[in-house]
């Protein structure tokens, strides 16, 4: 690599750290922290993760499409992260005060806060560092992998602090969030004249024959019926747990070791990953992590204790890095790579739909049908939505070409038309 190439590299690592360092102190104990100090039942969690969900879908899109125009300027990580420094201080003084005395505004509040930095701001990020990645030439999966090792620290951190007093990972997240700001300054990127005219030309017709493809939704059926069911299922994960154990202290405790080991061992696969999607393609490291994902999910249910659960809980390292590099693998090679943002926080939109429908749903299912029961009824649909993508996902790389010539012969049709309406 270049001297800058490095530069960049290391700045988002850093910056990478930093941030998913953020997330976890905010957000890895949340259902922890609704439940066991401020008293906020299952049913009401899920009402919670929906409404985050919501307020991610209203803005997914719109951040998608931004960030392609902008293509490599840095406008929006700046206003996201100047919200991002005030973590701490909103959760400790206004969004737990809210819950707990007005549960439908800090419901709404909190959402507007935790949908704009985290559940939409990621997908802002994570496509900024694809880009500059396939620029430099270095992995994205190798740049990602220094946020799964922030986010273990995080949760390592947060799993002991939270039990001597859980506004200190509050405080500890803001802290993180002004070293990830720090570290977007120090990345420099050079924009070409190409390349600013690449992102310029980009309109909002491009994004109308992108949803008008079936392979953009077959990709989203997979987003819906797999890693969605997972995230609906990871949400109150934590709950279960550490009801495994004699005391929830212990519980607490272990989640955050456990936790930090797993996103650890994220850290280390994530550095073979993008050699094991090349190997592979892009479609069957898809299906290799919903396979997974699907066992895992109906595994949680059986009833051999903590150390199972665990395991289960562990497993994770292995399906997360397949899903974070594949998909950004698989959007190059089928789709436009100058809509590359958008589809991606599209592919988030769709996952946040589902998220906002059935998070309450799951969630009052946890308090009528109990976890393990639940779960096997998740991991059941995951399992059936991975089968149907091994014949709906592809993985033809001369894609990409097709559809460019496809649009321009388009293109060049409404030309013609609107040449012969003004003269005639």
């Amino acid at each position: 690599m270049t001297n800058l190439a490095k530069r960049n590299y290391w700045s988002l690592s850093i910056f990478n750290f930093a941030y998913l360092f953020t997330w976890s102190a905010a957000m890895s104990f949340f259902v922890i922290w609704l439940g066991q100090s401020l008293e906020i039942s299952e049913t009401y969690t899920g009402f919670l993760y929906a409404a985050n969900s919501i307020v991610a879908l209203i803005m997914q899109p719109l951040f998608g499409y931004l960030s392609d125009k902008l293509g490599l300027r840095k406008h929006l990580l700046y206003i996201l992260f100047t919200i991002l420094l005030l973590v701490g201080p909103f959760f400790i003084y206004v969004y737990g005060p809210l819950l707990q005395t007005q549960f439908v505004i800090g419901a709404i509040v909190g959402a507007l806060f935790i949908g704009l930095v985290f559940n939409a701001g990621n997908g802002v990020v994570d496509s900024y560092m694809d880009k500059v990645s396939r620029k430099y030439g270095f992995e994205y999966g190798r740049v990602r992998m220094w946020g799964s090792l922030g986010w273990a620290a995080a949760t390592f951190v947060a799993g002991r602090v939270i039990n001597i007093n859980v506004n200190l990972t509050f405080w500890i997240a803001s802290v993180s969030a002004i070293v990830a700001m720090i570290c977007i300054f120090l990345t420099k990127v050079e924009i070409s004249g190409q390349e600013q005219q690449k992102t310029e030309s980009l309109k909002l017709i491009d994004v109308l024959h992108l949803v008008r493809t079936t392979k953009f939704w077959f990709l989203m059926l997979f987003m819906v019926g797999v890693t969605q069911i997972y995230e609906v299922y990871d949400q109150q994960f934590a709950t279960y747990f550490v009801s495994q154990f004699s005391s929830k202290a212990e519980g607490n405790q272990f989640l955050g070791d456990l936790s930090a080991v797993q996103v650890f061992l994220e850290f280390v696969f994530l550095f073979v990953t993008p050699w094991f999607v090349n190997k592979t393609t892009a479609k069957w490291a898809l299906i290799i992590a919903g396979s997974i994902m699907s066992l895992r999910i109906i595994g949680s249910s059986l009833p051999f204790g903590s150390i199972w659960v665990a395991a289960m809980k562990m497993i994770h390292s292995l399906e997360k890095p397949l899903i974070l590099v594949a998909i950004f693998k698989y959007i190059t090679v089928n789709f436009d790579q100058r809509l590359s943002s958008t589809m991606y926080l599209l592919y988030l939109f769709m996952g946040s739909l589902v998220v906002s429908i059935f998070s309450p749903i799951v969630g009052h299912m946890y308090e009528v049908l109990n976890f393990p029961i639940t779960y096997v009824i998740l991991g059941s649909i995951a399992g059936l939505f991975t089968i149907l993508s091994c014949f709906t996902l592809t993985a033809d790389k001369k894609n990409v070409e097709r559809y460019l010539e496809e649009r321009r012969k388009q293109d060049l049709k409404r030309a013609t038309k609107k040449a012969e309406a003004v003269h005639s």
